[in-house]
């Protein structure tokens, strides 16, 4: 008989928690007119992508290096921009999401997963747990917290003021003391790493920061009781993954979306990811918790209702959920690793391997592959081949850096039982998230446009069944982006459809939908010879006949073809026109003498041409003015005359005068003075 050691405390306190993260109160709000954002530079940020951020206006208030990103603060109407350079891979909100359907948890559980069997030899002792949640109680007499750090805006340390850590830390490791509760390895070394605050609540750039301090910090194990989303941020599961590259076993609640039916793919992120063992919760009778998520990528079972464990404030309360079925298994992997098990793809086979199978026979989405059992897992071993082979799946087309593919793609599946068993009898796949299974034979075509789930598992020869199954999403768009759109922003119009200013120009165009999103777009002013990316706006500047060639790209790598066309004219620059040749004085001796004066001029607009041409006679005293014609050239009399007494004769203006199609006028101005002596 199994023997559950629980003091019943007089001071009983009864919480009831959501597995979700909604957002850390100093940053969730952000002002007017910003945003939080993730940005995801292809290269480690330094300076200069620093220096970017903030030239848009922003506040970069973190940098990464588990990935080459940071968080920071934008004004909303410079993201596009931001996106638009060359450096930035992509932009994604901080969002904000909720703690996963945690609840309420009783001791039955350490009992259930057979954790007291294996304390004689094993508790666990020294390997690094980390808790990612609301913190834990440094006070509580049945916790040990090794070391804790806070990412929560307003606190100092990792001292929980939710409860919800608290609570998951004890199932973890709750210590042997004759007091109060046993956790599942209680001689673990327990990290708070607070990433929720006071309400539950935190931001993508607080729990990427707290997988960034478990990688720095060596840790071994992480405890993630909370999600929400179907997806998280890029840089999330770019930690997420680098994490597990480095060693460290990554446990997650499935979530709190399913539903009594058991149906449908609905495991939530971070637990739905390939690097994080997603654990359902179950009942005292090995019933899956009605609300327990279901699906493709869920690993195991644990206990995960009335689960009892630490409160805060130094009490026990129950705890019901996922967020309960997750630290039971991160405490089996905390006690395999202190069994000799280093690897933590050795813990997690080992943990599937050994799991008391429920539900279908084998791997189902209801339980995965079943109860994790501590005693099955240490006391497992090879032959009988108890060990599920392993499906890879390679895929071929033509696929963009954005992860989309244009073309149809080729899957090939191949999978390997492990040494010495008993080799692959068959290999399954599905294309309908597991409701239908067809037999592998030779590789096959997935063609349809949008997100494509592909699932692949495989049996041996003993019967050991693979689950999860191997999968992998094929995204295809092979539909161009939707015709461009051309508008001028700003320019003043002349005549004839010419501008006579510099013209700003404006683009963009929209995906098909279900498409991968336009990405950017492209122009060229030489017929298609050459093209350069859009940034807005776009300033045309010299004077001529210009054919403006657009076209969007989408994030598949789809150009629009023909590319979107416009014609913008522009001359600022007034006609070329020389100076009227005329004499310079013309001296008469007699008053009233009629006097011919010729007037010699040219006019020429190498841009928009001329359209119209004048000549003007104007005397000094404006008694005398005419037009002369259009024509630049020509003689015309004019009357020698004395001005007073001084002797000085009168003067005469020659005023040529031309305009261009476009608007722009230019005058010249020569003098010739008649005198009489």
């Amino acid at each position: 008989m199994k023997i559950t050691r629980i003091c019943y405390l007089p001071l009983v306190v009864l919480l009831v928690f959501m597995l979700g993260i909604p957002g850390n109160p100093a940053l969730a709000e952000p002002l007017p007119g910003t945003a939080d954002v993730l940005v995801n530079f292809y290269q480690p940020p330094g300076a200069d992508e620093i220096s970017l951020i903030e030239s848009l206006g922003g506040t970069v208030n973190k940098v990464y290096h588990v990935v080459p990103a940071v968080a920071a603060v934008m004004p909303a109407e410079n993201l596009d921009e931001l996106r638009a350079d060359p450096r930035v891979e992509s932009v994604e909100d901080d969002i904000t999401f909720s703690a996963a359907l945690a609840g309420e948890v009783l001791p039955w559980g350490v009992d259930r997963v057979d954790a007291e069997l294996v304390h004689p030899v094993y508790k666990g002792t020294g390997v690094k747990v980390a808790v990612l949640d609301t913190g834990i109680d440094f006070d509580h007499p049945d916790l040990a917290v090794s070391g804790n750090v806070t990412f929560v805006a307003g606190t100092s340390d990792g001292d929980d003021d939710n409860g919800h850590g608290t609570l998951v830390a004890g199932i973890v490791a709750a210590l042997d003391n004759e007091i109060g509760v046993i956790g599942v390895a209680p001689e673990a070394s327990l990290y708070s790493v607070k990433v929720l605050d006071q309400n539950g609540d935190g931001t993508m750039s607080n729990i990427l920061s707290g997988i960034e301090w478990a990688l720095d910090n060596n840790m071994q194990v992480v405890n993630m009781s909370f999600g929400g989303l179907a997806e998280m941020p890029s840089t999330i599961v770019q930690a997420l993954d680098s994490a597990y590259a480095a060693g460290i076993v990554i446990v997650a609640g499935s979530g709190g979306s399913g539903n009594p039916g058991g149906t449908g793919n609905n495991v939530w992120a971070p637990a739905r990811y390939e690097s994080v063992i997603a654990v359902g919760a179950t009942d005292n009778q090995d019933a899956r918790y009605s609300s327990s998520s279901t699906g493709y990528t869920l690993e195991l079972a644990a206990p995960g209702v009335n689960i009892y464990s630490t409160a805060m404030g130094g009490g026990y309360a129950n705890l019901s959920g996922t967020s309960a079925s997750s630290p039971h298994a991160a405490g089996v992997a905390a006690l395999l690793i202190d069994s000799g098990i280093s690897s933590n793809t050795a813990v997690r086979d080992r943990m599937r391997n050994s799991a008391e199978d429920l539900g279908a026979a084998g791997w189902d989405s209801l339980f995965g592959k079943g109860m994790v059992n501590a005693d099955l897992a240490i006391s497992f071993s090879e032959p009988p081949d108890q060990t599920q082979p392993v499906t890879a799946i390679s895929v071929n087309g033509t696929q963009s850096q954005f992860g989309w593919y244009n073309t149809d793609v080729t899957v090939t599946l191949t999978a390997q039982d492990d040494a010495g068993g008993s080799g692959v009898s068959e290999i399954k796949y599905s294309l309908d998230g597991g409701q239908g299974w067809q037999t592998y034979s030779s590789p096959f075509i997935v063609s349809s446009e949008g997100t494509n789930l592909v699932l692949a598992r495989a049996w041996d020869n003993a019967g050991n069944d693979e689950g999860p199954p191997a999968f992998v999403q094929i995204k295809i768009d092979k539909t161009m982006p939707n015709p461009s759109t051309i508008s001028v922003r700003s320019g003043t119009m002349g005549n004839n459809g010419w501008y006579v200013s510099d013209v700003e120009v404006d683009m963009w165009t929209t995906d098909n939908p279900g498409g991968s999103g336009v990405a950017g777009m492209e122009y060229s002013l030489d017929n298609g010879q050459s093209w350069y990316t859009y940034t807005p706006f776009l300033v045309i500047t010299a004077d001529g006949n210009k054919t403006l060639l657009v076209r969007g790209r989408d994030k598949a790598g789809n150009v629009e073809a023909p590319p979107a066309s416009a014609v913008i004219k522009i001359d600022q620059t007034p006609p070329d026109l020389t100076e009227t040749s005329v004499p310079g004085l013309i001296s008469k001796d007699k008053r009233g003498t009629m006097v011919n004066v010729s007037y010699n001029g040219t006019a020429a607009d190498p841009v928009s041409g001329l359209n119209t041409t004048n000549t003007q006679l104007i005397d000094e005293y404006g008694e005398l003015s005419q037009y002369l014609g259009s024509a630049l050239s020509g003689t015309v009399a004019v009357e020698a005359w004395v001005q007073g007494s001084d002797g000085n004769g009168r003067t005469y203006t020659f005023r040529l005068t031309a305009t261009d199609l476009a608007g722009n006028q230019t005058s010249v101005d020569a003098v010739t003075t008649v005198l009489h002596h």
